[in-house]
């Protein structure tokens, strides 16, 4: 009779799930906000290592950018010092020996003066204030009128103009021979007492060269960074299995050691219903349990104890009946 009506999860699984599944869920939200970022529409919820990761390519950016920046800024200043360095050089040299245009591309000491190396690829090169070219790292170009290449290099030749009536500078494209664009940086500053002035031009970008390899450091950096953080999380999350599967089986000895003198005293009580009343309680616990256990042997002692006097009541009318019977 007693087992007909069993239904539904018994107590040791509800304890298990009960307790096991909210830390579960503690693990899979802590794991969440470390390891995985969400999106909700338009909502994203960084983890804490994409933060971490995001934190650190932004550095890195900034500070290449910064360090361009500042490198950038020496070059031009560089490039100006050289213009400016060469245009003394040719005051000093004009006014002492004196000088005719028509003479300045057959001067080899003024060539060397006026034509110097600029950084890795530049050069200065010597104009004159009405366009026309007369000393240059390539002779082919000598001779001349600037003018001619307003169209075919129109950021050259703004800065050139600009330079014929005061110092001036500034950037330009300049294609190279493979068709990729790169960005120079020209400098124009006056000789003194002349019509003549020296312009300075050189790829900006010679000076940002370490730049590039800091670039590569810091990509190693991040692929380093992410190889090892996936390591890791491998190992967090072997790790994190292990601990999960420590603690259910932690929990269930628990519910375990919990359940049993429960289904104990449910085995009692259902061969008490079933009229034996000699089963033994046997339960060692302490507690609601023990309290249980304890009131279930007094039930039962009661029982018997009724039982026992309602049968002795009955042998006794019983034997009153019979002796009532001898005498009639």
């Amino acid at each position: 009779m007693a087992n007909e009506k069993k239904s539904g999860m018994g107590l040791l699984p509800r304890l298990v799930i009960g307790v096991f599944v909210p830390i579960l869920l503690a693990f899979l939200i802590i794991g969440n906000i470390v390891f995985f970022s969400v999106n909700f529409g338009n909502m994203e919820l960084k983890s804490i290592r994409d933060l971490g990761f995001a934190g650190f390519k932004e550095m890195s950016a900034a500070s290449l950018r910064e360090y361009t920046s500042s490198m950038n800024k020496l070059g031009e200043k560089a490039i100006q010092n050289k213009a400016e360095d060469v245009a003394k050089q040719l005051e000093v040299y004009v006014r002492l020996k004196g000088i005719k245009k028509a003479d300045l591309s057959k001067n080899p000491f003024l060539r060397e003066i006026a034509v110097q190396k600029v950084g890795d690829t530049g050069y200065t090169a010597l104009h004159d204030t009405n366009g026309i070219n007369y000393l240059h790292a390539d002779p082919r170009v000598e001779g001349t009128d600037l003018h001619a290449l307003a169209t075919k290099l129109p950021g050259f030749w703004k800065i050139v103009e600009a330079g014929l009536q005061t110092n001036a500078s500034g950037y330009y494209e300049w294609r190279d021979p493979d068709g990729t664009k790169r960005p120079k940086y020209m400098y124009v500053a006056h000789v003194k007492g002349t019509d003549l002035m020296v312009a300075a031009t050189t790829y900006i970008d010679e000076f940002s060269k370490p730049g590039k390899a800091i670039a590569a450091k810091l990509s190693q950096l991040e692929k380093t960074y992410s190889s090892e953080y996936s390591h890791r999380f491998r190992v967090f999350g072997f790790v994190v299995l292990l601990d999960l599967a420590l603690l259910l089986a932690v929990i269930y000895l628990y519910s375990y050691s919990v359940v049993r003198p429960v289904r104990r005293l449910v085995e009692v009580a259902d061969k008490i219903s079933m009229g034996d009343l000699k089963t033994s309680v046997d339960i060692n616990a302490k507690g609601e349990v023990g309290a249980l256990a304890e009131s279930i042997e007094r039930m039962q002692m009661s029982v018997r104890a009724a039982i026992e006097r309602l049968q002795k009541k009955r042998r006794e009318e019983k034997n009153n009946s019979t002796m009532n019977g001898k005498i009639g």
